[in-house]
């Protein structure tokens, strides 16, 4: 008897300690976006692709490891490129990332964000009127 109600007990505090361990895993995993872009981002190359009265355009642009973008817990954003800083904030609304105030690259439609992981961020934007389109992407590492 006494050993039947031991293994109960085992099993039952292993089938409970299995849920929490679960639990904080999925909940790891479930931080918000605006956490998870948090810190510094290596910038490494931006794709272009731009159209403008029928003229298409394409150009890779690489950076160096001193080229980065410094997402801060308080909403600012500090970017060095090619040895100029660029200073601003940003925000996530609705699975998009919104850059202000840089006079870099603040576009009022705001960057779709197409991977984050804790190691590698891609940006995405797209933008057309009739005469012209824009589409940059641009991808950063941790």
């Amino acid at each position: 008897m006494i050993r039947k109600i031991t293994l109960i007990f085992i099993v039952a505090f292993s089938v409970f300690g299995a849920l929490i361990l679960t639990g904080c895993t999925k909940q790891a995993l479930q931080q918000p976006t605006s956490q998870q872009l948090v810190g510094k981002w290596i910038m490494k190359t931006a794709i272009g692709n731009y159209t403008v009265q029928g003229t298409n355009r394409k150009d890779t642009t690489s950076f160096t490891s001193s080229d980065y973008f410094n997402f801060k817990a308080d909403g600012t954003l500090a970017i060095m490129e090619s040895q100029q800083p660029h200073n601003g904030n940003w925000q996530v609304v609705n699975n998009k990332l919104y850059i202000s105030n840089t006079d870099y690259i603040d576009y009022p439609q705001g960057f779709d964000l197409t991977t984050l992981t804790p190691t590698s961020l891609q940006l995405h934007y797209v933008e057309s009127d009739a005469l012209s389109s824009l589409e940059q992407t641009l991808n950063l590492s941790k």
